[in-house]
């Protein structure tokens, strides 16, 4: 499709239309490559983590081969459960931990926790949840913990057992 030539006067109105606008912007390249690190930067990444997390030893993930039957058929009488969807860390792990003191107190023996599965299957709640467990402020009232059946959560939860 060809253009036809503008008439006298449209281009006039153009000229005026023209006078009116400016010139796009560039748009801004990647510009230079990020700048390397800092001694200090690298003393960051070295750091050691947190106290609680060096002092947390790994729990059992079950107790003996007749409740590991009963996870594996989803079996479980669950006494309370936890739901910690949407939460940040910090206060998803704060959650946790009030939810296994309370059922501690009140001689539960089941807690369900449902961490989510996360955005591609790396939720960073269930990731972190074995470390939570683990922690030195409620371990002692941890006999164990296993994955959730698929009727209660599967992948995204997890069973605790409290200690009587």
């Amino acid at each position: 499709m060809t253009q036809r030539p503008l008439k006298p006067g449209e281009k006039q109105i153009w000229g005026h239309v023209a006078q009116t606008v400016s010139p796009r912007r560039k748009p801004k390249g990647k510009g230079s490559a990020k700048p390397l690190p800092t001694r200090e930067d690298f003393a960051n990444m070295l750091r050691l983590p947190a106290p609680s997390v060096l002092a947390a030893r790994p729990l059992p993930q079950t107790l003996d081969v007749n409740q590991d039957k009963r996870v594996r058929r989803g079996r479980i009488e669950i006494d309370t459960k936890i739901d910690l969807h949407d939460l940040t860390q910090l206060t998803a792990k704060q959650a946790l931990h009030r939810a296994v003191i309370r059922a501690s107190n009140r001689n539960k023996r089941c807690v369900l926790v449902v961490t989510g599965k996360g955005m591609r299957g790396d939720g960073v709640l269930r990731r972190n949840f074995p470390l939570w467990i683990a922690d030195p402020a409620i371990r002692p009232l941890v006999a164990s913990y296993a994955p959730a059946h698929i009727r209660h959560g599967g992948s995204g939860a997890w069973y605790v057992f409290l200690k009587r």
